[in-house]
């Protein structure tokens, strides 16, 4: 059963850059509350300035890079701010230095980018070991953005609920990390994340490659990392498949199937697996596949809960 999350962000108040925007760089228009109609919500590149005595009367021609077009209305300085180093918590997260990959992250949409900036939030860039989503970052390639956002909303979700001292990142077991660990006085749950990339699957219109695109995924991932995990890691502990659905009906058809063919016992590897997907707000759904598995469902409810 999906059960609904929500993620708790709220619209700050951007501020437009100190300086004019040049063109070629990427700005969010500012979402006002009291505006009529839809605020656009894609990120959006500067193609051309006109000029004005003061900063804050600058106007702006831009193309949105979602809807692939010029925007009819030229927008004032003081209703854009930078994408994504408008975002505190993102600017903050990035650094003082450019990343490569941080303009593919300014293209998403302002509600994704609020949800991203929320969600950090909870991670401690001092502490936690974000060395990895740099690294997937640098890719500049959407998929791999995605897979992070994957990790950082269930971590957040979890950090929420249990706190920052009881979920930690990248746990070691053996040669192989695991993406999240959550320990409470009963139990030590490991969780490993997967999000099956699918965009190639879609390009026909139709999305039949992804069931099977689905299945692949999780399969690999449970002969690359549980199989070993199994064998090296603490007696009492419980290990999860996290798998992030960004298309929730098909993936669940696909990952319900693949049980079914009964290719291997996944019992003998994985003790549960956490569905999840993020469009609006969070939907979780939890299936266990031992006993051990089972007891740890309470953890996942209590998500729901508050």
């Amino acid at each position: 059963m999906q059960r609904l999350l929500t993620i708790n962000s709220f619209r700050l108040l951007m501020e437009p850059a100190e300086m004019p925007y040049e063109p070629g760089e990427l700005v969010h228009v500012r979402h006002d509350e009291d505006s009529e109609g839809r605020t656009h919500r894609f990120g959006c590149e500067v193609l051309s300035v006109s000029e004005a005595d003061e900063v804050d009367d600058y106007t702006y021609t831009l193309f949105s890079l979602g809807w692939e077009r010029v925007l009819a209305t030229d927008y004032r300085h003081t209703q854009l701010y930078p994408s994504p180093r408008g975002y505190s918590n993102i600017d903050e997260f990035l650094g003082d230095r450019h990343v490569q990959g941080e303009r593919l992250l300014g293209k998403f949409k302002r509600r994704d980018l609020e949800v991203i900036d929320e969600c950090l939030t909870v991670v401690d860039k001092k502490e936690d070991a974000t060395k990895d989503w740099f690294n997937e970052l640098q890719k500049r390639n959407i998929d791999r953005i995605n897979s992070v956002f994957a990790e950082l909303v269930l971590l957040y979700h979890l950090r929420t609920v249990y706190g920052r001292e009881r979920v930690s990142l990248n746990a070691r077991v053996g040669e192989k990390d695991f993406d999240l660990r959550l320990k409470t006085d009963e139990e030590d749950v490991w969780i490993e994340v997967t999000k099956p990339d699918f965009a190639d699957a879609l390009s026909d219109g139709f999305g039949w490659g992804l069931p099977k695109t689905t299945q692949n995924s999780i399969d690999r991932k449970l002969k690359s990392k549980f199989e070993e995990a199994r064998d090296r890691a603490p007696v009492d502990a419980v290990l999860v498949l996290g798998i992030y659905c960004e298309e929730q009906i098909n993936q669940g058809f696909a990952m319900g199937q693949w049980l079914n063919e009964e290719y291997y016992d996944v019992g003998e590897i994985c003790d549960g697996w956490l569905s999840y997907t993020h469009l609006t707000d969070t939907q979780i759904g939890y299936q266990s596949f031992t006993h051990t598995g089972e007891r740890c469902r309470a953890l996942f409810d209590r998500m729901v809960e508050e």
